[in-house]
């Protein structure tokens, strides 16, 4: 059973595929910025201001583990 929600597996999986990602801030609140948040306060990626109002995000050992045992590819292998 899956404990990732399809908005966190979403954001890994894409972190997993290009490594990093740039995000901007956004002055309301987004299910993006929500879904990152969730994913730093559980260890699975790192948030980091690059300039003012845009951050780099990437996976953390944690989160590449975390998605690789979701990925729906390695379900179907297993």
């Amino acid at each position: 059973m899956s404990f990732l929600l399809p908005q966190q597996q979403l954001v890994l999986e894409l972190l997993r595929m290009s490594g990093e990602i740039g995000v901007t801030e956004q002055t309301a609140e987004t299910i993006l910025w929500r879904t990152l948040r969730e994913c730093r306060a559980k260890g699975w990626l790192t948030i980091t201001e690059v300039s003012p109002g845009v951050h780099s995000v990437a996976l953390t050992p944690a989160g590449r583990r975390t998605v690789e045992a979701e990925s729906p590819v390695k379900a179907a292998k297993g």
